[in-house]
């Protein structure tokens, strides 16, 4: 996972189509993802947040690949 500062520096340097991958877990119950288990789902919330404002703003379509049960690749697509 990045950090909202991370994301925030990406959304102002990329350009067209660069993808990042902001979330690699499963977003929504931390502690259920297979890869880093966590109780605190602040972070993740935060993040989850932040990109959906630049969602919502127009900026990055959202992007997401399941590996498995529990495991999925989140990405924001710059537009």
């Amino acid at each position: 996972m990045i950090t909202k500062d991370k994301f925030t520096e990406w959304l102002n340097k990329s350009k067209r189509n660069d993808k990042l991958t902001y979330y690699r877990g499963f977003l929504f119950a931390p502690h259920l993802q297979k890869l880093s288990p966590t109780l605190d789902e602040r972070r993740p919330r935060g993040i989850r947040m932040q990109v959906y404002k630049a969602y919502d703003a127009g900026l990055v379509e959202l992007i997401q690949k399941k590996h498995g049960d529990f495991d999925y690749e989140y990405m924001a697509v710059r537009k």
